[in-house]
């Protein structure tokens, strides 16, 4: 399992801010409030974006809006975590 955190979660499009999302072989098994510190949790910067339930990691800051139009073109920087 992986614990990551970053200041902006987007799980199907509802935003978290400070938020800790756990993975399992890429796929989102837990997900809560960054409230303290938390031994082996790894600090992401940018966003991490949870669709279905599968986990993407971008450096860039999306909005709501953004995250919900899938135009095709894509954001270049978004990888899987």
């Amino acid at each position: 399992m992986r614990r990551v955190a970053a200041s902006k979660v987007f799980i199907n499009e509802k935003e978290f801010r400070n938020h800790v999302v756990e993975l399992y072989d890429h796929l989102l098994v837990n997900h809560y409030p960054l409230e303290g510190e938390i031994p082996m949790t790894e600090w992401l910067g940018g966003t991490i974006i949870i669709r279905g339930r599968e986990a993407y990691h971008t450096r860039q800051t999306l909005s709501s809006a953004e995250l919900s139009t899938d135009d095709g073109s894509g954001n270049g920087d978004i990888q899987r975590l």
